[in-house]
């Protein structure tokens, strides 16, 4: 259930938060100044890197992480940081600008706590020096959050000239210049890895953007490098030669980016250039790999887009490569004549211009053929016009998650980039989206979604089939509800939360009140709790030049439900068909206040081996009842294990030591509410045929102890008959009266089924070493520690994949 899962997240992700505000590590920057050791009030950038290195104090910066091995992390605050000469790190560093996050506001995509923001924060090179330099220390970098912005270099390397692996997420580059490599310059064997970011405004003779050794001392050099999920645009100029240089033995993936309004050379330049030099010795490995996967490639300005040749292999799937000036892809060799060139190329699924236009894409047969169908996937689109296809180039906003781009359009024609029915595109698109594509559907296959050919995969309003539903522990349900709300409480109430989260908080908390006073206002014995909202994916429209996704919420729209029955069913669409009967016990409906669909029964059957409750349910847009989907509900009733809990008793020294247990007065069937059920007239626990209840069986008795004989006994339930069961009126008694021991026993309880529970413990507290006694009750104990643990896991875990 959604609903149950989201509670444990929060409950994990908020003890993590404690934990990690209660160990803070970082380096914390608090001056924008470029200082170096001349204020000990400040701790500047420069010197946080060198904090880091030594592993001490420097100038006005805490220590940070001073065990052995451990990356050391700097964070910066909000605002613009000028450097004075470039930053050369001692040792691997993480760098951090201020959260793009506002939690007083919800995600405009998503329509969750918190909204992404644009960058706050800034590195400037002022136009008078390279930002990093890690040639020569050799030690890897990787930023966050961040904007580099306004470096430069007579040499190599505007941005960053790394000899180490560097890892950006969520930066751009912007407005850097050098000789070559305007943004980045890669040394040797290293990973560059870029992850939404936005790479705009730089420019270099070589490699605007771009550019690598090819060789060390004869051999190929080997770098890997992966830019993802970002936005490489208005890039290089006139007399640029390439803004993206690949040479050595490089391994390349370009996937789902916004490749647009770049710039090289008209006559002799590329954008991407992945060719060996023509003059002295080959610089382009022919094991190096090129590959291109769900990118919108558009609109640069260059003699050629992709400019190739025989060398390494290439993989161009799902890429709109067309509509840039020149040749979009070109042969490098041969006078362009590649038709029947025999190259390790496969080109599938992508827009291309084929025929002899502006924007012509040049490829070998082979590589048409080489794909799974041995036929050409490709769409030709050298008679569609750019504005059919694609909306006009869309600035950076919340809509796009800051990032510009270009939207494909719905036209419901056959050669439309949405929809292609073709799996094998990127995992999410540009902006973080889920391409969905191995949804069932089974009411709707027509609606199912499918590749759409670029960056940016167009969301349509789709329900989710959702199969083997079952129903869960009630009370480990409302539990989890009850400690989000202490949770966030407890936040809300802490005088030392920042203001800034309280807004989601109240919110959060808001939410689980609702949802727990509702659950237990509406709770039916058995019953399963969807939330048809979940699974779905939202509608997305193109309105007043800027896309909009409608909230997926019982505001917007309106859900009904049917009941089908128990049963099985086959076909799919107008194929359809339920086989089985129709069920009045059966009951499936949308709660509103509760924002539930329920799934129960009016009586308290459990599903049999291979029988199925099924219902429909649909989702319509209450502005737009054209805009509807439907999905499946398919759902089975089983029995909930019943709850043993720990109980504390005290044995008198001295006495008879015989003593009266009562371990079911706090075990509980966990079904629910029998009460829902009219006229069920059923015990919590077991009885056999005689009506005696015997539910109880100790697993674990003490050798000092003993059972009295007059307690009422027999055969266990089910698979567990030849154990013994007693009464709930249990009686013990120890065999030494003078014994000064405890005692410790284990018991199973069963219920009405036969089902057994956990073991519990009953703690037997002797007078001779206890004078403080307790009641029955308990639990599980150290539970919330744990939590924190795996919460933290959880939490650094989503730190390191979030973009954000």
């Amino acid at each position: 259930m959604k609903n149950y899962k989201k509670g444990l997240l929060t409950l994990m992700v908020l003890s993590a938060m404690s934990l990690m505000a209660a160990e803070d590590t970082f380096i914390h920057v608090t001056t924008f100044d470029d200082e170096d050791g001349d204020n000990l009030n400040q701790c500047s950038l420069r010197e946080a890197i060198k904090t880091a290195a030594d592993n001490k104090a420097f100038g006005g910066c805490n220590a940070g992480d001073t065990r052995l091995g451990q990356k050391d992390r700097i964070q910066l605050k909000e605002g613009i940081y000028i450097l004075k000469r470039e930053l050369v790190p001692q040792s691997v560093i993480e760098i951090y600008g201020a959260e793009p996050l506002d939690y007083s506001k919800k995600h405009v995509l998503t329509n969750t706590y918190p909204a992404t923001t644009a960058i706050k924060t800034t590195i400037s090179g002022e136009n008078q020096t390279r930002i990093l330099n890690s040639s020569l220390s050799k030690y890897g970098v990787s930023f966050k959050n961040l904007t580099l912005a306004n470096a430069v270099s007579t040499g190599l390397g505007g941005a960053i000239y790394a000899g180490a692996d560097i890892n950006l997420s969520n930066v751009a580059i912007i407005n850097s210049r050098a000789a070559q490599g305007g943004a980045i310059y890669l040394d040797g064997n290293i990973a560059l890895t870029i992850d939404h970011g936005l790479i705009q405004g730089n420019q270099a003779g070589q490699g605007s953007v771009l550019a690598m050794t090819c060789q060390n001392n004869l051999l190929f050099t080997k770098p890997t490098i992966s830019i993802q999920n970002s936005s490489i645009v208005a890039n290089g100029a006139a007399n640029n030669q390439s803004m993206l240089d690949l040479c050595g033995e490089a391994s390349t993936l370009l996937q789902t980016n916004t490749i647009a309004k770049n710039q090289a050379n008209i006559s002799t330049g590329a954008i991407i250039k992945n060719v060996s030099s023509n003059v002295g010795p080959a610089n382009l490995s022919e094991n190096s790999t090129l590959t291109l996967l769900s990118n919108t490639i558009v609109e640069n300005n260059a003699a050629s887009t992709l400019l190739y040749d025989q060398l390494g292999s290439k993989n161009i799937s799902f890429n709109v490569l067309a509509y840039n000036s020149g040749q979009s892809c070109r042969y490098a060799l041969n006078n362009g004549n590649v038709a029947d060139a025999k190259l390790n190329m496969v080109a599938m699924n992508n827009a291309l211009q084929l025929a002899t236009v502006t924007g012509q894409c040049n490829l070998p047969k082979i590589a048409y053929e080489s794909n799974v169908s041995g036929t050409n996937t490709n769409i030709d689109v050298s008679n569609i016009s750019m504005a059919t296809l694609l909306t006009a180039y869309t600035g950076p906003n919340a809509n796009t998650e800051y990032l510009p781009l270009y939207y494909p359009r719905d036209n419901q024609t056959a050669n439309d980039l949405v929809n292609l029915n073709a799996i094998g595109c990127s995992d999410v698109d540009q902006r973080g989206f889920s391409r969905i594509t191995d949804a069932t559907l089974i009411l709707n296959p027509s609606m199912k979604n499918t590749c759409d050919i670029g960056s940016v995969e167009l969301m349509r309003l789709t329900a989710a089939d959702i199969i083997n539903l079952k129903n869960l522990s009630y009370s480990q349900m409302i539990a989890d509800y009850q400690q989000a709300i202490d949770l966030y409480q407890a936040r809300i109430d802490d005088k030392s939360t920042d203001v800034k989260y309280l807004t989601q908080y109240q919110a959060e908390l808001t939410a689980f009140k609702d949802l727990k006073s509702n659950t237990e206002k509406y709770a039916k014995y058995r019953a399963i709790y969807i939330d048809p909202f979940a699974l779905a994916l939202p509608d997305e429209q193109w309105v007043n030049n800027e896309s909009q996704v409608k909230a997926l919420n019982a505001e917007n729209y309106t859900i009904n439900t049917q009941v089908l029955g128990v049963g099985h069913y086959s076909g799919e669409g107008s194929s359809f068909q339920f086989i089985g009967d129709q069920d009045p016990k059966l009951k499936c409906e949308w709660v509103p206040e509760l924002k539930r669909i329920m799934f129960y029964r009016l009586d308290d059957s459990i599903s049999t081996i291979g029988e199925n409750a099924l219902c429909t349910y649909s989702i319509t847009s209450k502005t737009d009842a054209t805009k509807t989907t439907s999905g499946l509900l398919s759902a089975s009733f089983t029995n909930i294990s019943p709850i043993a809990k720990e109980d504390t008793y005290r044995l008198q020294y001295g006495s008879s030591q015989k003593i009266s247990l009562h371990p079911l007065e706090n075990d509980f069937d966990d079904d629910g509410p029998k009460g829902s059920i009219a006229g069920l007239n059923k015990a919590d626990f077991y009885h056999n045929e005689a009506g005696q209840e015997l539910a109880i069986r100790l697993d674990s008795l003490p050798s000092a102890m003993m059972v009295d004989p007059s307690v009422p006994n027999g055969p266990c339930p089910g698979s567990a008959m030849r154990d013994t069961c007693y009464s709930s009126d249990l009686v013990v008694q120890v065999k030494n009266n003078y014994s000064p021991f405890d005692q410790i026993m284990e018991y199973t309880v069963f219920d009405a089924e036969g089902l057994a529970s956990n073991r519990a413990k009953i703690y037997l507290n002797n007078t001779a070493k206890n004078t403080v006694t307790s009641g029955g009750g308990g639990g599980s104990t150290g539970w919330l520690s744990l939590l924190g643990l795996l919460g933290l896991g959880l939490y650094r875990r989503h730190s390191q994949t979030k973009k954000h």
